[in-house]
């Protein structure tokens, strides 16, 4: 296991993931001093009952609760206002999010807008590093389609953005009631999005012991359990572990382990419409394969979260990198097949026209990764819509 000269970790976000994980919520709230939680949750919530789950959990306990299930997929920014004004009158004092995606967003900038009362505005606070307090109680629920960004230091709504440590939830519960069966293309997208950080972050220079272990777990969890609940919904377990992959991942994430698949994927999606973690996921196996191609140190350590201990100890160590980007492929081959096309395997497949890759190349530059440029860019996205890694030419 590498251990850098130095490096920091921080992650405040504990875990409470198993059956019936639920009835832990009153116990974890008293352990925050809140007894009167406001749940924010998504516009869908109600059809699925999600919302109706976490209050029967609470409903003995004796608090004081507030419910607010109608966040839109889309949140406008001054919907922020209105859930500040509604946490303010009715004196709550946390915050529990209900869901995936947008909804956690709304969640963490209500918490900072409330955290900072009489201070600065929530523009002055937008950006890196602005944010050196911690905030409200905060308790995040996740459902399905978590990809991660739900536990990371990140929240954005429409153009408003930040980052810091202390968005991170306090209490994460992964309870399987939460997690039923969807479509397998929300399935695929958020797993390969949680895939992809994990990736970046388990080969980043800025990797530390620490958060190997989450991107160790994230990894296999993905590698294990994503084609089997693709190809039957109803396993519950896989579900679950899916979503551990996905929190695991975005405990994880910084500026300094996202790389070029997620450069890549984010452009690819912008541009072509096409879902942000499908996208990552095409591109991921073709960014390993040319940073292993191109020397970068670590790549050949993924072939053990990817495959298990016994393939990783069979395999020669100058044949680890291509076994491991083999493996992803045949992950991605798996989901297309099983999944009816919903998985594209190559650019081309997902309808990206060989004459974008130019253009591709020069707006994935600017995500801001110094090490690449845009020959680094268009070289990797011609290989992946070509299907062709750099280790096999």
């Amino acid at each position: 296991m590498y251990l850098p000269n130095q490096y920091r970790f921080s992650c405040s976000a504990k875990i409470n993931s198993g059956t019936r994980a639920l009835e832990n919520l009153p116990m974890e709230l008293d352990a925050l001093n809140a007894t009167r939680p406001l749940i924010i949750a998504g516009e869908n919530s109600p059809r699925r009952g999600y919302v109706k789950k976490v209050i029967s959990a609470l409903k003995d306990s004796g608090m004081t609760l507030g419910v607010c299930d109608d966040i839109p997929d889309d949140p406008d920014p001054s919907l922020i206002g209105e859930l500040v004004n509604l946490y303010r009158h009715r004196d709550h004092d946390s915050i529990v999010a209900v869901g995936a995606g947008p909804v956690v967003d709304v969640a963490k900038i209500v918490n900072i807008a409330i955290s900072h009362d009489g201070g600065a505005s929530l523009r002055q606070l937008e950006g890196g590093a602005r944010i050196m307090n911690p905030l409200g109680p905060f308790i995040l629920v996740p459902t399905a389609g978590a990809t991660g960004y739900e536990t990371s230091r990140y929240a954005g709504v429409r153009d408003m953005m930040f980052s810091s440590p202390f968005l991170m939830p306090d209490l994460v519960v992964i309870d399987p009631r939460m997690v039923p069966a969807v479509e397998s293309g929300q399935m695929i997208d958020s797993a390969m999005t949680a895939l992809t950080h994990a990736v970046e972050a388990y080969t980043s220079a800025a990797k530390n012991p620490i958060a190997d272990v989450y991107g160790y777990a994230a990894i296999g969890f993905v590698m294990k359990h994503l084609a089997p609940v693709v190809s039957r919904p109803a396993d519950r377990e896989g579900r679950c572990a899916l979503v551990n992959a996905a929190c695991m991942a975005g405990c994880i994430i910084s500026d300094d382990t996202r790389g070029m698949a997620h450069a890549l994927g984010e452009t690819v999606s912008a541009m072509f419409g096409i879902a942000r973690g499908i996208s990552m996921g095409i591109m991921l196996p073709y960014t390993v394969a040319y940073r292993a191609v191109n020397g970068e140190a670590f790549i050949a350590e993924l072939l053990l979260p990817v495959a298990g201990f016994y393939e990783y100890g069979r395999t020669t160590p100058s044949l680890r990198a291509s076994v491991a980007v083999t493996m992803m492929i045949d992950l991605v081959r798996e989901l297309n097949e099983t999944a009816d096309g919903v998985m594209p395997r190559t650019l081309e497949e997902a309808g990206v026209p060989e004459y974008m890759l130019q253009d591709i190349a020069e707006t994935a530059v600017s995500h801001g990764l110094s090490r690449f440029g845009r020959d680094d860019y268009l070289t990797v996205a011609r290989q992946a819509w070509e299907g062709s890694p750099a280790m096999d030419r």
